[in-house]
């Protein structure tokens, strides 16, 4: 029996793929996989947390809400992390430059054997982690961030929604 790829989306990754930015094809390219059975991907419940925040603060809480649908419809599975995953997530977050949830996310992905889809210079260092970097944004001092497109208008453009 053949064991399908597992992917785990950081939250950056489910970000690229809503606002269009570069690197977008990559996470509606495993998604597209997952849809089909031919790979596994998961996402970490505080993701939800980040995604929210980032739309809401750019486009409103409506959008963020829609956008959190749009989410929790996609062919992936949702993981809150367990009681063992936070404590070792905090030992994690002491050894590297990680926010809190990137550090559970981190461990999750770990956890599952996953590759982690990403845009975080901040994962770089964490030894033993498997992973797949996006296009990374460039930072305040250069270029701009990348285009944004109309949440709502995503499907008609190309995205994976």
């Amino acid at each position: 029996m053949r064991v399908k790829p597992a992917n785990w989306l950081d939250s950056s990754a489910v970000l690229t793929l809503l606002m269009a930015e570069s690197g977008y094809d990559v996470v509606r390219d495993l998604l597209i996989e997952a849809e089909e059975g031919r790979a596994g991907v998961y996402l970490a419940q505080i993701s939800l947390v980040e995604v929210a925040h980032a739309i809401a603060h750019s486009h409103g809480a409506e959008a963020a809400m829609d956008d959190i649908r749009l989410v929790q419809e996609m062919p992936m599975e949702i993981q809150g992390a367990t009681h063992d995953q936070c404590l070792r997530a905090g030992l994690l977050r002491g050894r590297y430059r990680l926010s809190t949830a990137d550090a559970v996310i981190a461990t999750q992905a770990q956890d599952a054997g996953a590759v982690l889809v990403h845009k975080d210079p901040e994962f770089e260092g964490v030894e033993g982690l498997k992973q797949l970097c996006l296009p990374y944004k460039p930072t305040k001092r250069g270029k701009p961030q990348g285009q944004t497109l109309d949440h709502r208008r995503l499907n008609e453009r190309g995205g994976a929604v």
